[in-house]
């Protein structure tokens, strides 16, 4: 008999499934479509079984006290792991957990960039929030009014916070023509940038959530408003045993804050079917599989370079609207964090039928809620801050239940630097308008303070200071990621 080990155990992600039904197929895998995914320890998967259990209470000297139990459903597979956050360049920033917030944030195959036509200029207009795109033959990106898209690779000599407002999350206003293309950008400016200053022959339009460029790569909600997500598939080689994972749905990563760790991120779905294969599969030559499988997959990144420490992570908090009379619209607070998270939630439902007699196995799920929440813990500092017109999370606290009793709707944009803001390898986590909750008070040797935040979709108007919430946009996140 043979164990098992965990140390010998490896992970596949592959969008190489059944378009309908989200099976694994044994053959034709490219690098295109499958990736080997570092994770950590402690990764897990499993389906139990859902029974029907029938018992019987009767009167008399001898009653009947027997059961009996029925096996009536299939729960959905479970599936949880961990990776690393790591941002790496060849030619773009790439990372090998793309294709996992990709499966987490829409329903298109990764890094898909429309093709056809030539830009020759881009504009951007402060008093509107647009970026006029001219150029020609654009009808060719089949592009409608109201269609979202991702724009990615402007450069140039425009500073950094220049370049997020003008690389991201962005609408079609209006109908396009062959030379012109005007789009409504999820992140507002708050001064015109001179056209001399931008660098656009590199840039490219996506409908996807995720997209990668020389400067940056952009993960975006904008594909997240379906009732099902991509179909993809995981292999797990756990030591001589394969396990097949098939029509998985990513349902939830967690980033936490741990000061003394790695930046990581923590995955979670669901399935409606595993299998255990005869054979194993093998890799007799790296990026080639072998065994039950044929094809190749994109190895994975097995250096030392690119990890983020989570003690070097900033936190910037700004209100969007004024706290009635507490603070104005745009006060920024300092916040030094000491640990916290943020989690990004679909909320999937699994429908399974009930049809007596037989093992029924789940038959679709659906999307629920897109809910992004976290908390932030620091210290609770008072007085002033160089730089922060707010002051500290103390200010904060004191300007908040100033509020509290009058003002609804609290609007503040956060913005996380996983890595800190000003270095070259970072994350960074954009929330144009999130809500906070009246921050608590922890006491302990030094009095430390919690702000619970729900980020929720804004409204896309020219001043970052005028926004209201829309639940109809997918703007309540964006993830970048940035490297030398």
């Amino acid at each position: 008999m043979a164990l098992n080990l965990l140390r010998n155990s490896r992970v596949f992600f592959t969008s190489k499934v059944d378009s309908t039904t989200g099976v694994v197929p044994t053959s034709g895998f490219a690098t295109s479509d499958t990736q080997e995914i570092a994770v950590l320890e402690g990764f897990s998967f499993s389906q139990n079984t859902n029974n029907d259990t029938i018992t019987i209470s009767e009167a008399g000297a001898t009653p009947t006290r027997g059961q009996r139990t029925f096996n009536t459903s299939l729960a959905p597979v479970d599936f949880s792991f961990s990776t690393y956050i790591r941002p790496y360049r060849s030619t773009n920033v790439k990372c090998e957990e793309s294709v996992l917030w990709n499966a987490l944030a829409g329903s298109n195959a990764k890094n898909t960039a429309l093709t056809g036509g030539t830009f020759t200029a881009v504009t951007y207009t402060t008093a509107t929030n647009t970026l006029t795109i001219t150029g020609t033959s654009l009808l060719s990106l089949s592009l409608a009014d109201g269609d979202d898209v991702v724009i990615n690779g402007i450069g140039g000599t425009a500073t950094a916070a220049e370049l997020k407002v003008v690389n991201g999350p962005a609408r079609v206003s209006g109908t396009p023509s062959a030379t012109s293309i005007t789009l409504k950008l999820h992140n507002p400016g708050t001064a015109d940038i001179a056209t001399t200053n931008l660098t656009f022959t590199a840039m490219s339009l996506y409908k996807c959530a995720w997209s990668e460029a020389a400067g940056q790569a952009i993960l975006s909600m904008i594909d997240s408003n379906r009732n099902q997500l991509q179909k993809f598939g995981l292999v797990v080689i756990v030591d001589s045993v394969t396990y097949v994972i098939d029509n998985c749905a990513m349902g939830q990563v967690m980033i936490d804050f741990g000061l003394d760790g790695i930046a990581t991120a923590q995955w979670t779905g669901q399935a409606t079917g595993i299998k255990q294969l005869d054979s194993t599969v093998t890799t007799a030559t790296a990026g080639t599989f072998g065994g039950a499988f044929s094809g190749n997959y994109g190895q994975k990144d097995t250096t030392t370079s690119n990890y983020i420490t989570n003690k070097l992570s900033t936190a910037t908090l700004k209100t969007t609207k004024a706290l009635g009379t507490a603070a104005t619209a745009g006060t920024p607070y300092y916040v030094a964090i000491t640990g916290g998270s943020v989690t990004i939630n679909n909320n999937i439902n699994y429908v399974t039928p009930a049809i007596l007699g037989v093992v029924n196995t789940p038959a679709a799920y659906f999307t629920g809620t897109r809910a992004v929440t976290g908390t932030l813990n620091a210290y609770l500092n008072t007085g002033t801050v160089t730089g922060y017109t707010g002051g500290g999370t103390g200010n904060l606290l004191k300007n908040m239940l100033a509020a509290a009793s009058s003002v609804t709707e609290p609007m503040f944009s956060l913005e996380l630097a996983i890595g800190g803001k000003d270095n070259a390898l970072r994350v960074e986590l954009q929330m144009p308008s999130v809500s906070l909750g009246v921050p608590t008070i922890d006491a302990q040797a030094v009095i430390s303070t919690a702000i619970n935040f729900t980020a929720a979709p804004s409204s896309l108007t020219g001043d970052a200071t005028t926004s209201s919430y829309d639940l109809s946009r997918t703007n309540e996140l964006t993830v970048r990621y940035y490297t030398t």
